[in-house]
């Protein structure tokens, strides 16, 4: 046998050491791979469906493109409170129109972060400033789907920018995605109240 001090111990040393480092190799592998199975994409519309979902029967699509001025990211911010931080410079709204030109109303297509990625969804406003429809476009986690069923989304009919949003449902596993479609919805009517409505300059 070696004495103490010898080489033995040395050797039993290195081969805990290398045993502890294969294990961490294992564990960030399958977190890896964890992390990867995660993204599950789900489109349930496309662009072109959803502008045939938000206007049906209207022939025409007029497309508007807003840049923000200080004073309507301002008036945007005020509306929305301390709770949403606004970083938006640009809008895009689609708008159906009847045929004599007139709006019929318009629809919006944002992106909100829920758990860990982006859900894409439309809002249909109606001309008066309301929400008329909320669809989801596309989810891309694997829980937290059920935030695209109507008996969620209807909880935002009706509702504008004056709306406080504070008694929305939560869904159980859900409650990220509830969040951020609360978020996204409430800005979107937000942003039509102040350029439309309210002609903010």
């Amino acid at each position: 046998m070696k004495k103490p001090g010898g080489q033995w111990p040395r050797v039993s040393f290195f081969i805990r050491v290398i045993s502890v480092v294969g294990l961490l190799l294992c564990f960030l592998t399958l977190t890896a791979g964890a992390e990867e199975e995660e993204y599950v994409e789900r489109v349930f519309l496309t662009k072109k469906q959803a502008l045939k979902l938000a206007f049906p029967g209207v022939k025409k699509v007029k497309k508007k493109k807003v840049w923000l001025t200080d004073s309507q990211t301002a008036a945007i911010q005020k509306i929305l409170g301390d709770q949403i931080k606004y970083n938006e410079r640009r809008v895009t709204h689609y708008f159906g129109l009847d045929d004599a030109g007139q709006s019929v109303g318009a629809m919006t297509i944002g992106n909100e972060i829920g758990r860990s990625y982006p859900i894409t969804f439309m809002v249909v406003i109606n001309p008066n400033g309301t929400v008329k429809d909320v669809e989801i476009m596309v989810y891309r986690e694997p829980h937290g789907w059920e935030v695209r069923f109507e008996s969620f989304l209807s909880q935002f009919f009706g509702r504008n920018g004056g709306d406080p949003f504070d008694n929305i449902n939560n869904i159980t596993g859900a409650t990220l995605s509830v969040r951020s479609m609360t978020k996204g919805v409430k800005k979107a009517v937000t942003e039509f109240q102040v350029i439309y409505k309210d002609k903010v300059k």
